[in-house]
């Protein structure tokens, strides 16, 4: 049965009590717990408050008035009636603090755990066997002694420790056997020696003291528990490993480019490496530890989703995610599973990767930048291989577009029509549409069908068997479409094709096979045909001169060559590179000044490049001198009616000095269009005298051979 001598007094507050009300019981009656009762409960007994709880709260500003509600109370209370045997008591006994029940179902005091642990280990009558081999099960030393060192009780631990017989062992006195200092400054203040190293002769433990107080607060005796010190060294030896392990760890985490976060199976964080990432976390990384990480989120300080996606998903996961300060991070989780496949921790790997982003980004606008600059490069490398093979060179936009879209047309096989005024270079165009083409490895050949004679054009161009006719080569002639067989085969001038063999012509290019003069067996060719016209075919069309169906045929790919006039831009480079050539060829160093080469820009060319070439020719050819000035130039010209100099503004010059240069271009142009000077002060809206003054000034600046007009 329970002895009243260990029920004790209760002291009982209500949840409306103060914290005050509460110490002042504590201190007054040196009590450790102190019951809260509730009139719901028809004020039985509901929890508990112990003086340790009590104790970081009188740091507190204020904490005298809180209410019991408010404090850290317990509610692990078990109940007992009285009249139970010590050993039910003991099997059942799990809580700190046992309330006793009188048989009326009443509280009337409560029991301590180490009470009643004292009255069984200290009762050498009639306790059980089973209280014994509980007391051998545990793996430690275990002395039970009273106030004068006599040992009451003692675990099997004990006498392997000490290396005595329990006769032996109960005829001793602890002081003998331990430290008499160390055992009566216990009894004698009552209080806790832990960690204690004795070493003699016999004995090497690490002890712990702790004195047993009787219900009125007396020291009564002591327990004493030993712990070998070996065992404690290989304790230590094995702490020191894990240290030096979770050392290594963290200089493993730490040195690592990633942040790596382990966190549990719920969410919280449990350790960090040593790299955080800078400007990404708000919060200290010291508060981070206990955190969940799934709250975060809703403060906007973690993309929790891939925590989430981790245990959803119980395989690798990998988000970015962009920080309130801007930062681009890779977050990568990795679950880790128990051996029973069972979710134990997530590992979440953080880099930042804005950097890398921001790399890459520029990596593609270079990239981008890379391939303009290559397809300008193959552009500017295409030009200049035209230029150094076949003359052909430009910088005008007209000229772009047209030679954009040869580029385009250049790879097929298909029929093209050039078409332009007489001089503007067809024969060159041909050539490149040739050269870029997939047939540049065969023969190119070139017929102009204004300069053959009717009688035999058809012979040239389909060629003869021998003895065709009188005057034939004895051998025959395979005839220009068989020589440009797999090629291209070039018609300058196909305006100027009799209408009888234009009819040849459209069965050649609808069949793709001839039948030579005087022969009888068709001959199959595969040529691609570039014909080029300076006549508006269509109105010969119309007027029934040419073909309509041949027209068609002809002109699948139709190409304008725009004359020079319209690309003035084209002006000074086709003509420097003229000018080098003649030089060449003639041995001379002549150069052209920046006046000529504005006259030349200003002029319209109507003989197009073929006249520019004649005019740079004569120049090299005839010049005295090496510099060559706009004046040297002008006589060469044509200046007939409606025939003017185009000259324009290309910089920035003086007002006065451009008023001056438009009246006299003015007037120089109304007297070469009208001849006299009165219908040229009417044009012009002036006196005759007026004209008649400035127009003789301007022949005197003519005559010194002064330029008039803009000068540019």
């Amino acid at each position: 049965m329970v002895s009243n001598c260990f029920v004790r007094k209760t002291y009982t507050v209500s949840f409306e009590s103060s914290a005050n009300e509460v110490w002042d019981i504590m201190t007054r009656f040196n009590e450790r717990y102190v019951f809260v009762t509730d009139p719901k409960s028809e004020n039985k007994y509901v929890a508990y408050i112990r003086n340790t709880d009590m104790l970081p709260l009188l740091t507190e500003p204020g904490w005298m008035d809180k209410p019991v509600r408010e404090l850290p109370y317990q509610t692990n209370l078990a109940y007992y009636q009285q009249g139970i045997s010590i050993s039910d008591y003991f099997q059942v006994f799990g809580e700190e603090v046992v309330v006793v029940r009188d048989p009326a179902g009443q509280d009337e005091g409560y029991v301590r755990r180490e009470d009643v642990l004292y009255y069984i280990l200290t009762n050498q009558s009639g306790h059980p066997d089973w209280m014994r081999s509980l007391l051998n099960s545990i793996p430690m030393g275990i002395l039970i002694v009273d106030k004068k060192g006599q040992i009451e009780n003692f675990s099997s631990e004990v006498l392997r420790m000490v290396r005595v017989t329990p006769e032996e062992l109960r005829q001793q006195r602890v002081g003998e056997l331990l430290d008499p200092g160390v055992f009566q400054r216990v009894i004698e203040n009552g209080e806790k020696v832990l960690n204690y190293i004795i070493v003699n002769e016999r004995i090497g433990v690490l002890a712990d003291f702790c004195p047993i107080h009787s219900h009125d607060g007396t020291v009564t005796g002591a327990t004493i528990v030993l712990q070998d010190l070996p065992f404690i060294e290989r304790m230590a030896m094995e702490m020191e490993y894990v240290k030096n392990l979770n050392t290594d760890l963290q200089g493993i985490l730490s040195s690592i480019y990633d942040e790596i976060l382990v966190l549990d199976e719920k969410g919280v964080l449990l350790r960090y490496s040593g790299n955080l990432i800078e400007d990404f976390w708000e919060i200290n990384k010291e508060q981070l530890l206990g955190i969940n990480l799934m709250e975060l989120e809703q403060e906007g300080l973690f993309f929790s989703a891939i925590v989430r996606m981790v245990m959803e998903r119980k395989r690798k996961v990998s988000v970015t995610q962009e920080s309130r300060s801007g930062k681009n991070v890779l977050a990568v989780g990795n679950p880790i599973f128990a051996d029973n496949g069972k979710l134990e921790r997530i590992v979440i790997a953080l880099r930042d990767v804005t950097e890398t982003v921001m790399l890459k980004e520029e990596l593609l606008q270079v990239k981008k930048i890379s391939e303009k600059y290559k397809k300008e490069l193959e552009h500017l490398r295409d030009q200049k291989q035209y230029a150094k093979n076949r003359q052909l060179i430009y910088a005008s936009e007209p000229m772009e577009k047209v030679m954009k879209y040869i580029h385009k047309i250049a790879n097929t096989s298909s029929t093209v029509l050039l078409t332009g005024e007489s001089g503007v270079g067809k024969e060159v165009f041909a050539r490149t549409i040739y050269e870029l083409g997939p047939r540049y490895s065969q023969p190119f050949v070139k017929v102009n069908c204004g300069a053959i004679p009717e009688t035999l054009l058809e012979s040239e161009l389909f060629g003869y068997e021998k003895g065709a006719f009188t005057g034939a080569n004895s051998n025959g002639k395979p005839g220009y479409f068989r020589m440009a067989h797999k090629g291209v085969l070039f018609l300058d001038e196909i305006g100027e094709m009799p209408l009888n063999l234009q009819v040849k012509l459209l069965r050649v290019l609808q069949e793709r096979e001839i039948i030579p003069v005087g022969g009888s067996e068709i001959v199959e060719v595969d040529v691609q045909i570039i014909a080029a016209t300076n006549k508006n075919l269509e109105k010969m069309v119309e007027e029934g001169t040419f073909r309509e169906d041949l027209y068609y045929r002809l002109n699948v790919i139709p190409v304008v060559i725009p004359p020079l006039r319209d690309r003035p831009e084209d002006i000074p480079l086709i003509s420097l590179h003229f000018l080098q050539t003649f030089n060449e060829k003639y041995a001379r160093s002549t150069q052209l000044s920046q006046d000529a080469l504005d006259l030349l820009e200003s002029y319209s060319w109507p003989g197009n490049v073929r006249e520019l070439q004649n005019i740079i020719e004569r120049i090299v050819v005839t010049a005295d001198e090496d510099l060559i000035e706009a004046h040297h130039i002008t006589p060469l010209l044509k200046t007939k009616k409606k025939q003017y100099l185009r000259q324009r503004l290309t910089k920035i010059m003086p007002l006065k000095e451009a008023t001056r240069a438009m009246e006299e271009q003015l007037i120089k142009m109304a007297m070469d269009e009208f001849k006299t000077t009165s219908m040229a002060a009417k044009v012009l809206g002036v006196s005759q005298s007026t004209i008649s003054r400035k127009y003789q000034e301007i022949q005197e600046k003519i005559s010194r051979g002064e330029p008039i007009g803009f000068k540019v």
